[in-house]
């Protein structure tokens, strides 16, 4: 069926069951950023493929909320289709909430898949839609009625993560939590994100495309922990492993049933994290300890020194990696073969997946060339994307999983002559890449307070960026990690040592070119004085940036020296993986030569 054809169908089945305006997160039954295909729900109606957005209908209307990241995509996809597109924050743009409350009748009926939007959500929607006296219904999966070739749920074993790549063992991470229990006097902790559970009980999965998670709940009380799971992806050796440590393997639909049986208690959670459907099912007797963070993405967030070192590892592997395909892709556009977006993520993407202690990519790899790397999340196909040409930018942004850690970077590689306006921009950018990435703060600062530094060299010119500056990354789990990130948007949680954040500003004037550099830094202890204990943020990320695009008339000897110690520690580290290879030494020592 087409876009249009769904839409019919969905307002059909609207119709029948008395529900006048029907909507469709992106998220899974654990409010997660990555999806199984079986929750995509929203792209299969809407036609809008994004990793994040909202589709709504009424009986005779259809839209899709995107946020800055995709509006160019959105565009694009919702072409020619009866799905309009709204630009989330632009002037006049209604919210979703808005939308809908505008749109349906007084006293009528809004209805989602319950396991696709959490608590707290539900209950905020509730709150502004009771000014019209709406009900939220939200028992019936709509869109998986008419989506007849619907993807299984799936099916494979999760396996043992090694307590000596973390650094602690699942048995005293449990006992974390449990500390945690008694400190706020609860009798039970639900852990509804999937990267929390597998963080929280040594494992990791393969439930989600780059990102090696298995669909689970964890159940931990003073003296149980039970694991809900499809227990056909847990083997009899892993289940007998985990009974030992204490943990108890359950059907992964047993929670609600499981909690019946239990006597009165209070239970703590993220309800942002845990979907309404399951909150309905907590028994009515219950009290409920709020968290205003979940504490094991808290937990997590703070690598240990193990997953530290690890995570340095896996970054001087990745860093030879793109040096590799650096050259590679700059010698073959030069040589006159032809290559398209598509080539150049595939080659990349196995370049990684060759690697010792590989699991693959950590999301689906970025190739823009030209105009198309000033859409910002975009996603080349074979037959509609752009070819490459010895001229401009070409920029890419990807990532692994190794057992050592998770990446993520992004190069805009200079693919032959630039014009004066795209090495402006690329300084600028590059200015403001520098200045976060090794800024020094007083202990208990955020990431909102260190965005500014990223983005004041763009200010200074009028220009800016429709994206955050930095999220956190996962020790091999999301690429996508809170509870810690870097944007203007206010975020209250503290930058510690231990975390692992990007930074990744950038610049993108449509229909021209797109500039984005990123590093994965971490943070560190620096000093403490009679003022305060002072933080800073450390690259972990180590691969040269493009010197041919670099306008040094723009940039502050400080920086240029911030920038040659940086090369100066790419060619130290990454060097010794290059060995044998004279032409690719000899690349990467001009790509970081001096300036």
């Amino acid at each position: 069926m087409t876009t249009n054809e769904k839409v019919a169908a969905l307002q059909r089945l609207m119709e029948e069951r008395g529900i006048d305006t029907y909507f469709v997160p992106s998220a899974d039954a654990h409010q997660s950023e990555y999806v199984a295909t079986y929750w995509r729900a929203r792209a299969y109606i809407s036609g809008f493929t994004g990793s994040a957005g909202t589709f709504a209908a009424t009986k005779d209307k259809a839209a899709v909320w995107v946020d800055g990241r995709y509006f160019l995509q959105g565009e694009t996809q919702t072409k020619g289709t009866v799905v309009e597109l709204m630009k989330i924050a632009e002037p006049g743009v209604p919210t979703l909430e808005d939308w809908i409350l505008a749109n349906t009748p007084e006293g009528g009926v809004v209805g989602v898949d319950g396991r696709q939007i959490g608590y707290a959500q539900a209950l905020k929607m509730k709150e502004k839609f009771a000014e019209k006296h709406l009900k939220l219904s939200v028992a019936q999966d709509l869109v998986g009625e008419i989506w007849e070739d619907r993807p299984s749920l799936p099916k494979d074993k999760i396996f043992e993560f090694d307590a000596a790549l973390s650094g602690e063992t699942r048995v005293e991470r449990i006992e974390r939590v449990r500390a945690h229990l008694a400190k706020v006097n609860a009798d039970y902790y639900l852990v509804a994100a999937l990267e929390s559970s597998a963080w929280l009980l040594n494992y990791r999965g393969n439930d989600i495309h780059c990102t090696p998670v298995a669909y689970a709940f964890t159940l931990v009380g003073k003296d149980t922990c039970d694991f809900f799971i499809d227990e056909k992806k847990v083997s009899a050796e892993f289940r007998e492993t985990l009974e030992k440590d204490g943990v108890t393997v359950r059907p992964y639909d047993a929670l609600p049933e499981v909690l019946k049986t239990l006597p009165a208690s209070t239970l703590a959670c993220d309800l942002r994290l845990v979907n309404q459907l399951l909150y309905e099912s907590i028994p009515a007797d219950w009290k409920i300890h709020k968290e205003t963070v979940d504490l094991v993405a808290m937990m997590k967030a703070v690598k240990t020194p193990a997953e530290q070192e690890n995570f340095r590892k896996a970054h001087v592997k990745d860093g030879a990696v793109m040096v590799r395909f650096i050259k590679w892709v700059k010698d073959a556009v030069k040589n006159g073969e032809t290559l398209d977006e598509v080539d150049v993520a595939m080659h990349l993407d196995q370049m990684r997946c060759d690697q010792e202690n590989s699991l693959g990519i950590s999301f689906d790899t970025i190739s823009g060339y030209g105009e198309n790397g000033a859409i910002i999340h975009y996603k080349p196909e074979k037959g509609t994307c752009a070819t490459l040409k010895p001229e401009g930018f070409l920029l890419v942004d990807s990532g692994a999983q190794y057992l050592e850690g998770t990446t993520d970077i992004t190069r805009t590689i200079a693919l032959g002559p630039l014009t004066d306006e795209m090495k402006t921009a690329y300084t600028l950018v590059l200015k403001g890449h520098l200045a976060l990435g090794n800024a020094c703060f007083k202990e208990g600062i955020t990431g909102t307070n260190l965005d500014v530094l990223a983005r004041k060299p763009l200010w200074d010119h009028h220009l800016d960026y429709k994206h955050g500056t930095g999220h956190g990354v996962g020790f091999v789990l999301s690429v996508h990690e809170g509870p810690q990130n870097i944007s203007f948007g206010l975020n209250q949680i503290p930058l510690k040592p231990g975390m692992v954040i990007s930074d990744e500003p950038g610049y993108y004037p449509t229909g021209k070119f797109g500039v984005r550099i990123e590093n994965l830094v971490m943070v560190v202890e620096d000093e403490t004085n009679e003022w305060a204990k002072f933080d800073r943020l450390e690259p972990i990320t180590l691969c040269p940036y493009e010197p041919e695009a670099i306008d040094l008339s723009l940039m502050t000897q400080e920086e240029i020296d911030l920038l040659n110690a940086y090369h100066a520690r790419v060619r130290r580290e990454v060097e010794p993986l290059l060995e044998g290879d004279e032409e690719l030494v000899a690349f990467l020592r001009d790509q970081t030569r001096p300036l």
